[in-house]
């Protein structure tokens, strides 16, 4: 006897429900429009795209100007930007009724889209091509334990393409090409993993075979393909301010025999540029004033140095030779990868007050 269409269609939602919800859905969006200024400063001006609590500004580093472009009513959590797409991430921690989202412009738009996205509160976002992959701030009870919902959106047509659920907390991410790398962390029912997914199949899983018990809390992707993970500061001291290169090959993966530094007290974050890593240092209890918040390391031999300079770090990107690093009171710092002689230039944006996040304007493919 032959199914009815009507169950062939229930069948093929409940497999696509099971295996990641490739949905095809396109959101609601508010337009907001942007002034001819606002436009030539995201797409002509600046070297830059600096954020606040919740003000993007296109920042010019050699003349040292800069320009608002996007004013949210919500905290920003996020934002990535290449040369065909800007994309800021919402939501506030605060009140769940709030709006959460994010705002999206393309290049040559004269608007802003502002799109909800009621399914998660974006806490992460990483755009390939006309593609961009979000990760919630929010943990969904499922049978096992707490999972994460991530998801991948196309940004040409503004049409969501595909959802899942990650066991864990997603502590960090970063992009490279088309894959995206995050860990997550443990608790009572899930053990720590570095996870990669694959932007245009939606294929996605684990790293680590047989995970242990320890924490992960930041993933760096050096520009020539290398995987480091960091253990940040903690309260205990055994687990903290650690890096560890992350070896494919190694079956099965023990965390401990892939040790490279300890980058003593108060590691916040870290990235990774041909061979070299920068590591901030941050004390998050504001008790401790830090002489020293950046540190370079060499990912090869282990030698470190320490940087002076009287700002708090929060946030780093890379130009092509240089990291660009971001201090909550508007300082930047570039800082070149070279142990020997690291060199730095700082530029001051005035007017710029609770630093976020900063990203180089560079092409995101």
């Amino acid at each position: 006897m032959k199914r009815k269409p009507a169950v062939y269609t229930l069948l093929l939602l409940t497999c696509m429900l099971a295996s990641g919800c490739w949905y095809g859905t396109k959101p609601q969006e508010i337009k907001q429009t942007i002034g001819t200024e606002v436009k030539q400063a995201v797409d002509e001006a600046g070297d830059l795209v600096v954020a606040s609590d919740d003000t993007v500004y296109s920042v010019d580093s050699k003349t040292q100007q800069m320009k608002p472009i996007l004013r949210t009513a919500q905290p920003i959590s996020h934002m990535g930007y290449t040369n065909d797409h800007l994309l800021v991430t919402v939501y506030n921690p605060k009140d769940a009724q709030a709006f959460k989202g994010f705002y999206l412009r393309d290049k040559d738009s004269n608007s802003f889209s502002q799109i909800a996205t009621p399914q998660m509160s974006p806490k992460f976002c990483y755009i390939y091509g006309d593609l961009a992959f979000f990760v919630s701030a929010d943990k969904t009870p499922q049978k096992g334990g707490d999972y994460t919902k991530v998801g991948i959106y196309q940004l040409a047509s503004h049409k969501w393409v595909k959802e899942w659920l990650v066991p864990g907390g997603i502590e960090d991410m970063e992009g490279r090409g088309k894959d995206v790398y995050f860990v997550t962390d443990n608790d009572h029912d899930t053990s720590s993993n570095l996870y990669k997914a694959d932007l245009t199949t939606g294929d996605w899983g684990k790293m680590i075979q047989e995970a242990r018990r320890y924490p992960l809390d930041e993933v760096a992707v050096d520009t020539n393909g290398d995987v480091y993970m960091m253990i940040a500061q903690r309260t205990k001291s055994e687990w903290s301010n650690k890096v560890y290169r992350f070896n494919p090959q190694q079956t099965p993966y023990d965390l401990f025999s892939n040790f490279i530094s300890n980058t003593k007290p108060f590691s916040y974050s870290m990235a990774a540029m041909n061979g070299k890593g920068l590591i901030l240092r941050n004390d998050l209890t504001a008790t401790n004033d830090i002489e020293k918040p950046i540190a370079l390391l060499d990912l090869s031999t282990r030698k470190q140095v320490f940087l002076e300079w009287d700002h708090r770090p929060v946030s780093v990107d890379r130009t092509a030779d240089e990291f660009a690093i971001l201090a909550d009171d508007g300082a930047i710092e570039f800082v070149k990868p070279d142990l020997a002689e690291p060199g730095a230039r700082e530029v001051r944006i005035e007017g710029l007050a609770s630093g976020k996040f900063i990203c180089v304007k560079k092409d995101g493919t």
